[in-house]
């Protein structure tokens, strides 16, 4: 009796019962195992028992071939996430993407690797790409609203969230999260109702209870939050989002043991995705931190970091410095166009991460006159409208010269615009993105009546302090203590070079300074800023105003000095990172 061809046996095995095109798939496999039609109809087979998992190996190795199709390599990359190895989907699903670009679904499986692989940012651009292809398609959708929710830049854009909602307002998913983006973007009245309604829709739903739980906890509610998650809690194996949220309130309510139990039981449960695996064992380091268990924490944070470990290229941002230096000189400076003043006074407050940037943005917005923007990305698109402007990325900095009064009065629009949309308007507008620091000389340009607040903080504190909180991908020098200490040397040269050009008032704010005498040093600023005296400054953290960043927790406390002199406790692990600052 001849072999059976490929194309016969595919044919063969539709007209049989699932058992035996199974069996008949499976013994031509052994013989032709490089079959890529026979491999891609067993993937359908098992695909439909929930067994596809037993075909991860051979599918991962037939979607390198040089004829893998598709639908096969679609396959493939689901049966990776089943056997829960991510870096092997994003790999299978990155090269399908380079293979068929046109495939919508590709692109969505490139997303959702690439989001369980903590890179929210990359993936929100490969589910956009997929919804372009697939506008119609609603699971795209929810998850392109997924990624703008994790990217962790702010305020958060509902915009998707809210698309998805329109489209399919019967689930409860959908309304939980834009009662994320609502609770973020410091809406929590319609937070919590959002959240609410996806509760009376679901009562399962585990994001819904988490994301109440948080919201009742930014309105103060501690006790109530609390409430809302302990059942879930007490009958085991809760999610990651239920597991976060109760380690946070259980802290805030001087219950320490608890959250630790919690987190070190969904941690053991070993079922989470790669980030949220990363951001509980980050989030654990913190609690053991206040037990007094500096060596576990550290520990925590070692392992939590490897996430992100090793995706910054310190090279290519001190390039960026040095082209930011060349370009922007005493000389060329004063002789580049410059935009009419905003219609607002913009303050501008820099530094590196975790120098106090967040604290000092919350205590100025409690001013009457003052209003708070967030970690706006108004600058960084204005830059990148210059960018396209001067013929693209790779020709910017250096081609600013060639800028005209058109451009850059078009990218003030873009920065007036942006920033407004989500701050409202008033007679003062902070702009707290601490990145800014490398735009004052295009800041200089656009936003020619903007105020410079430089935060400085001990750079080993500043180091220990983003070591030990989970930042989004972009920031990833934060995982590394070597990148870290090379980023807070390139941040010092800068600053200290525009202190030198650029035309724009500078105040320096020392963290500690502010921490031991927070009233005589924040008249100094409102001086400064030209703004009266309200004491109102002194009770900022009485604000209901959530700050949507790792220093959420410690701005709603009054100002005080127990994070000065942190690194202290961590000394023995940190010798790379002296190193690096030439300590």
């Amino acid at each position: 009796m001849p072999t059976m061809g490929k194309t016969d046996v595919v044919g063969e095995a539709t007209r049989l019962p699932p058992p035996e095109a199974e069996r008949l798939l499976q013994k031509h496999l052994r013989k032709r195992p490089r079959d890529i039609a026979a491999a891609e109809a067993l993937a359908d087979l098992l695909a439909g028992q929930s067994r596809l998992g037993e075909l991860a190996d051979k599918l991962t190795k037939l979607a390198h071939a040089g004829g893998a199709t598709a639908g096969l390599i679609r396959y493939a990359s689901d049966a990776a996430v089943l056997q829960n190895d991510h870096a092997t989907a994003l790999a299978i699903s990155t090269l399908g993407t380079k293979r068929f670009p046109e495939d919508a679904m590709l692109w969505y499986r490139r997303g959702k690797a690439e989001l369980a692989n903590a890179n929210a940012a990359a993936a929100a651009k490969s589910f956009k790409i997929a919804h372009e292809l697939e506008p119609d398609d609603n699971i795209i959708l929810a998850a392109l609203a997924d990624a703008d929710l994790s990217k962790g830049s702010f305020p958060l854009s509902d915009q998707y969230a809210i698309e998805i909602l329109d489209r399919e307002p019967e689930v409860a998913s959908h309304h939980a999260r834009l009662g994320t983006a609502h609770r973020l973007n410091n809406k929590l009245d319609e937070a919590e109702a959002c959240f609410r309604e996806a509760i009376s829709l679901d009562t399962s739903l585990p994001s819904a209870h988490a994301g109440l739980a948080e919201t009742l906890e930014s309105m103060g509610r501690s006790e109530d939050a609390s409430d809302q998650l302990q059942s879930i809690i007490e009958a085991g194996d809760p999610s990651f989002s239920v597991v976060s949220a109760w380690a946070r309130i259980r802290q805030r309510l001087g219950d320490r043991p608890a959250a630790i139990k919690a987190m070190e039981k969904y941690l053991a449960s070993k079922r989470g995705l790669p980030n949220h695996v990363s951001q509980i064992t980050m989030q654990l380091g913190l609690a053991y931190e206040k037990a007094g268990r500096p060596d576990d924490a550290f520990r925590c944070w070692t392992q939590g970091n490897a996430t992100h470990r090793g995706r910054w290229n310190p090279q290519a941002h001190e390039q960026l410095v040095d082209a930011m230096i060349d370009t922007f000189t005493s000389d060329t400076l004063p002789v580049l166009p410059r935009a009419k003043s905003a219609p607002f006074t913009p303050v501008l407050v820099v530094g590196m991460y975790r120098s106090g940037t967040t604290l000092t943005e919350q205590i100025l917005s409690a001013h009457p006159r003052v209003t708070p923007g967030g970690e706006s990305p108004a600058m960084p698109d204005a830059a990148g409208h210059l960018a396209m402007a001067m013929g693209g990325i790779n020709y910017f900095p250096r081609h600013i010269g060639k800028v005209t009064q058109e451009q850059i009065e078009e990218a003030a629009a873009i920065y007036h615009n942006c920033i407004q949309s989500h701050a409202g308007t008033g007679d003062y507008v902070v702009d707290k993105l601490p990145m800014n620091y490398l735009n004052l000389g295009i800041a200089s340009m656009i936003l020619p009546n903007a105020r410079v607040l430089h935060i400085v903080r001990d750079p080993m504190d500043t180091a220990i302090s983003c070591y030990s909180n989970a930042f989004a991908s972009q920031m990833s020098f934060t995982a590394d203590l070597e990148h870290l200490g090379h980023a807070i040397s390139q941040q010092q040269r800068i600053m200290k070079y525009w202190a030198e050009v650029v035309d724009l008032p500078m105040f320096e704010i020392r963290y500690e300074t502010l921490a031991a005498n927070p009233e005589p040093t924040l008249r100094d600023v409102l001086d400064f800023l030209d703004l009266p005296w309200d004491n109102a400054l002194l009770r900022f953290h009485e604000s209901k105003r959530v700050a949507a960043t790792p220093s959420m927790d410690q701005v709603r406390q009054p100002i005080n000095t127990s994070a000065i002199n942190r690194a202290a406790a961590f000394k023995q692990h940190l010798g790379p990172l002296r190193e690096s600052l030439g300590l």
